[in-house]
């Protein structure tokens, strides 16, 4: 369903626009689904995509009992509200002013169902899966924004997945911007500017360049001082 009303409305801005160049960004669960969205499509009216800290975890494969668990609770009581608070102490940004607002934004969800919570389980397993097949044979230039301070999403599934993938097509590139001192909310972090005008670069100047795998990418990933509690 996401996917599809992504690709409606690239359509529709490329027809309103066809002389501009089109650049699809997806941010943590965005990025998930824009994975999807360009390992399926390959036809879209874009000039490049960029995945900001995605959500690319296979939490079920991992977490066999714990996914089985939240499909059939969830199934059971799909309508009962989570209290996040206090049960989870994680920081998604060291901007703690947009934390704030956050907190009290009416249209930030506080409280997911079970239902959600469930849906975004299945929506990373099946983004990981997609990623593995779209890592090998790109169909579009790719930039992957890439936080090490992420306290939300696991780094090591990710270099599993890229230990795993072998390339296999060189028509296009998957480029990889690595910031240590960055939290998942990396775009609204302190020095989020700074992010943001390294993505304009890239767009600006970017080069399809054949690379044979992603070990470079791995060794920064597994050498940077923080872990993920769950790496």
């Amino acid at each position: 369903m996401h996917t599809r009303v992504i690709k409606k409305e690239l359509l529709k801005l490329k027809k309103q626009y066809p002389e501009k160049k089109l650049f699809l960004l997806g941010e943590s669960m965005g990025g998930a689904i824009v994975t999807s969205l360009i390992t399926h499509e390959k036809d879209l009216p874009i000039d490049g995509a960029v995945l900001v800290a995605p959500a690319l975890w296979n939490f079920s494969e991992k977490n066999f009992f714990k996914g089985l668990f939240m499909s059939l609770i969830s199934k059971s009581f799909p309508n009962l509200k989570i209290e996040s608070k206090g049960w989870v102490e994680v920081q998604a940004s060291d901007n703690l002013e947009v934390l704030k607002q956050l907190s009290e934004d009416k249209y930030f969800i506080h409280r997911p169902s079970l239902k959600s919570l469930n849906g975004i389980i299945e929506l990373m397993d099946e983004s990981y899966k997609d990623a593995k097949t779209f890592f090998s044979q790109p169909g579009y230039d790719t930039l992957v924004v890439i936080p090490i301070k992420d306290e939300i999403v696991p780094r090591k599934p990710l270099i599993e997945l890229l230990e795993k993938t072998k390339i296999e097509s060189y028509d296009f590139s998957s480029d990889f911007l690595i910031f240590e001192s960055s939290y998942h909310m990396v775009l609204r972090d302190i020095k989020g500017d700074n992010v943001t005008e390294e993505i304009k670069k890239w767009i600006l100047e970017r080069k399809t360049k054949k690379q044979d795998d992603f070990s470079e990418v791995i060794q920064k990933l597994k050498n940077s001082d923080y872990q993920h509690i769950l790496d």
